[in-house]
C-alpha cells in the first residue's frame, strides 16, 4: 500500500521583506490614528512607537524624522495602508500613467462615454481616498510650523492641483464638454477649491454621510462645470 504523504497544515514562513512591511503599516497605522487626535505637535515619536509596539530606536532607523514619517502617513491614508507596500518614486498626478498605476479609478474614468459619468467615476473614487485622508487635514495644517512638515503640505497641493487638471483636460474632451465660459483652468480652480479635504471634513464633521456628500459634488460641479 502506498503511504500517504502528510499534507503540512503550517503557514509558510514569512520572509525578512514581509514582516519589516507588517511593521511598516502597523506604525503607519498608530500614526495616522495619533496624528488625527492629536495633532502634530503633540504627537510624540515616543508615543507612535508606543502604539505600534516598536522601539523608538527603530521609528528613526525606518523614517529618520516626524515629518518624514507624517509624508508617509498621507500617502498611505491615499493608497490605504493595508495595500501600503512603501514609499516609492515621488507621483507627479498631472502623468497619466502614474494616475493609472496608482490609482484604481483612473482606468474607468478615462473609458466613461460622457463628462457627466466620467465625473460620477472620478468622485467616487476621490471621496474614498477624501475618507481616509481628510481627517489629516488639521494635522497638515497644523504642521507647517515645521518646515519639513510646511515642505510635505506645499508638494501636496501642487500634486494635488495637477491632478485635477489633468481630470479636467479629460473631462473637456468628452461629450457635452466643459460649460460655455468655462476654460480648463476654470474648471481646475473651481474643483481645486469645492473638492478639497478641508471641504469633505468640514461636511463630515456636519453629520453628512460620505454618499451625501458624494451626491452633493456630483450635482453642484455637473451643473457649474459641465454643459447640459
Amino acid at each position: 500500500m502506498l503511504e500517504r504523504r502528510r499534507v503540512s497544515t503550517r503557514a509558510k514562513p514569512k520572509t525578512r521583506r514581509e514582516r519589516a512591511l507588517e511593521t511598516r503599516r502597523r506604525i503607519l497605522a498608530a500614526a495616522y490614528a495619533l496624528f488625527c487626535a492629536h495633532g502634530y505637535a503633540r504627537t510624540t515619536m515616543e508615543a507612535i512607537a508606543g502604539e505600534a509596539g516598536v522601539a523608538v530606536q527603530t521609528l528613526y532607523f525606518t523614517f529618520h524624522t516626524k515629518a518624514a514619517l507624517l509624508e508617509e502617513v498621507v500617502g498611505a491614508a491615499v493608497a490605504g495602508v493595508d495595500t501600503w507596500v512603501g514609499p516609492h518614486p515621488p507621483v507627479s498626478l498631472g502623468n497619466l500613467e502614474q494616475l493609472r498605476m496608482f490609482h484604481h479609478w483612473f482606468v474607468p474614468f478615462e473609458a466613461e462615454k460622457t463628462a457627466h459619468g466620467a465625473l460620477e467615476v472620478f468622485l467616487t473614487g476621490g471621496v474614498e481616498i477624501m475618507e481616509r485622508a481628510a481627517p489629516l487635514v488639521s494635522t497638515l495644517r497644523e504642521a507647517t510650523g515645521d518646515p519639513e512638515a510646511k515642505r510635505v503640505y506645499e508638494i501636496g497641493e501642487v500634486r494635488r492641483a495637477d491632478a485635477y487638471h489633468a481630470v479636467v483636460r479629460i473631462l473637456a474632451k468628452k461629450p457635452p464638454g466643459l460649460a460655455q465660459g468655462v476654460t480648463v483652468k476654470r474648471a481646475t480652480d473651481v474643483l481645486y477649491a469645492v473638492f478639497s479635504a478641508e471641504t469633505y471634513q468640514m461636511l463630515r464633521n456636519r453629520g453628512w454621510k460620505e454618499r451625501e456628500v458624494r451626491t452633493w459634488l456630483l450635482n453642484m460641479l455637473s451643473q457649474h462645470l459641465l454643459a447640459h
